[in-house]
């Protein structure tokens, strides 16, 4: 593949003005050592892609299933889940599916796709069912019934219950209906193992590691039929045919930096700002996001979804959250309303000057927590030993505005500053009005019980800051459009025959910022287009 920054060019060869060279299909790959043959080849095996192998091996087809790492790669472990009795019995109640894909749509600034997102939020629930009975004897915690010890025992918890959206007073609408993996090990790897395991039981199943996926394979009336893959222990590439087309889970481009220049400069110019996370790799020791299953799609036809592309950015103020407290940037100036779910917090932080972010509450947090509204990042309620050692995880204190400014050690004109602004705050709150940003009344806590703290939160990469918590970027999250079905389409939005996306392959789920109008968003949908696409394909082989 060609690196970027030369242009593309067509079919016949022509420059294409302001396309770069990525985007241009290489030379064809001849030198095959094998061929195998399937119904199906799944390419990669995260969440997407074992749910996809599991579903269509379940429904009788044959199944080949590349990777390109040495073990099906499992992240996190909330996914959205609602309007199944089981989501029922750990205290979701049911979601209006087109209210909770229009905000959706809203967040995303009507973007999306909505009958991508309504195929998903119309059959998660199942979805999720289905996937979480994999593991056998897997737990349910049931709100008020027996407590289980997430250190011994795999459970499912709920995971965020939100107090009901209150127009006009909370900034942001959330919806309630996400349910977590609780499992001795981090994220949800045992349960999604099971699946995979669940797939190879099927008797269906070929499943290939150490396989990078280079280029797919058509016929002569442009069907969709393989996919060559190069062994990365080896370099040996091996074309793998697919009589009912090619399933790309591949995962976004979060790790390719001519990609993420390319459709995400406000990300890529911002790097240093960013600690990147979930670094899977090949055994090689290169990072396995490099938008392969995207760039593969496109060279055959497939359309690259328009931008803005969006990235899960998330950001915090470490103990608390992104609570509602009076925040200042590294000028000393207030910039927001500070009433927001950690996405759009990061969103708003990139833009600010410098990298220092300051959090500013008195004495009275512990109370005035609990006035906040439910949200992703947002806490409502501290433990009593998170309120007892304030002193440990707050970066200043001080006994009157002054001392606590000082404390912090900031540019004479930096304090200035943040003592004007902290005044016109405590003028607003005892008004009850926020005039400058908006803030719900109800959240606008003056400063004026001692102790006074703050938390200096410094907005760079990497591990160790010596302050708090960096921003996050997790993932890129859009890519080739489809239809509901995950049909991967071409320029003019016809199907490409025998090609699909899912996961952070498709695009139409996410533009722009990642909203949190739903924890677990993000995962459901890979999971459920996973198990709708496998179906999907069998019912109509």
């Amino acid at each position: 593949m060609a690196a970027g920054g030369g242009a593309a060019t067509d079919a016949t060869g022509a420059a294409v003005i302001g396309s770069p060279s990525f985007l241009s299909a290489p030379e064809p790959i001849t030198d095959i050592k094998e061929t195998k043959e399937a119904d199906l080849v799944v390419v990669g095996l995260g969440v997407a892609g074992v749910s996809a192998t599991r579903s269509a091996a379940e429904n009788g087809l044959s199944v080949i299933a590349i990777e390109r790492c040495q073990e099906p790669s499992a992240r996190s472990s909330q996914f959205a889940a609602f309007n199944t009795d089981n989501a029922r019995m750990m205290g979701i109640e049911d979601v209006d599916t087109t209210e909770l894909v229009n905000e959706m749509m809203i967040q995303c600034g009507h973007r999306s796709d909505f009958r991508v997102l309504k195929n998903w939020a119309d059959h998660c629930g199942e979805a999720f069912d289905w996937y979480a009975g994999a593991y056998d004897g897997l737990l349910w915690q049931i709100p008020g019934g027996e407590q289980y010890d997430q250190e011994t025992q795999y459970y499912v918890g709920n995971n965020n219950i939100y107090a009901p959206y209150r127009y006009g007073v909370d900034h942001e609408r959330v919806f309630t209906g996400t349910l977590s993996f609780r499992t001795p090990e981090k994220g949800h790897k045992p349960i999604m193992m099971a699946n995979f395991q669940k797939a190879l039981d099927t008797g269906n199943v070929e499943a290939l590691f150490n396989a990078r996926a280079r280029q797919l394979v058509t016929d002569e009336t442009g069907r969709i039929t393989g996919v060559i893959f190069e062994d990365v222990t080896t370099g040996e590439h091996t074309q793998v045919n697919g009589t009912q087309g090619v399933v790309l889970a591949t995962g976004g481009y979060v790790r390719n930096d001519d990609l993420l220049a390319y459709y995400m400069p406000w990300i890529y110019n911002l790097k240093d700002k960013f600690t990147f996370t979930y670094p899977h790799a090949d055994v090689n020791g290169d990072y396995s996001d490099q938008g392969d299953g995207m760039l593969m799609g496109h060279w055959v036809g497939g359309r690259i979804e328009e931008g803005p592309h969006c990235a899960m950015a998330h950001g915090d103020l470490g103990k608390m959250g992104v609570a509602a407290f009076l925040q200042l940037n590294a000028n000393g100036e207030r910039y927001i309303n500070e009433d927001l779910t950690n996405d759009h917090f990061g969103s708003a932080v990139l833009r600010q000057p410098g990298t220092l972010v300051y959090q500013l509450f008195d004495g009275d947090f512990a109370e005035q927590v609990t006035h906040m509204q439910s949200g992703l990042g947002s806490y409502t309620k501290l433990a009593p030993e998170v309120v007892e050692s304030v002193d440990e995880w707050t970066s200043a204190k001080g006994d009157t505005i002054e001392e606590l400014i000082a404390n912090l050690g900031v540019e004479e004109d930096v304090a200035a500053t943040m003592k004007a602004e902290i005044e016109r705050y405590n003028e607003l709150a005892e008004k009850g009005k926020d005039e400058d940003f908006g803030k719900t009344a109800e959240r606008m806590f003056a400063l004026k019980k001692a102790p006074f703290y703050a938390i200096k939160w410094e907005v760079t990469g990497g591990e160790g800051n010596d302050v708090h918590d960096s921003l996050r970027c997790l993932v890129t999250m859009s890519g080739l459009s489809t239809n509901k079905n995950a049909q991967v389409l071409d320029e003019n939005f016809r199907v490409l025959p025998g090609l699909y996306a899912i996961g952070n392959t498709q695009g139409g789920r996410f533009l722009g910022d990642y909203p949190a109008t739903l924890a677990g968003a993000s995962h459901s949908i890979a999971m459920t287009y996973g198990y709708l696409t496998g179906k999907f394909i069998a019912e109509n082989a």
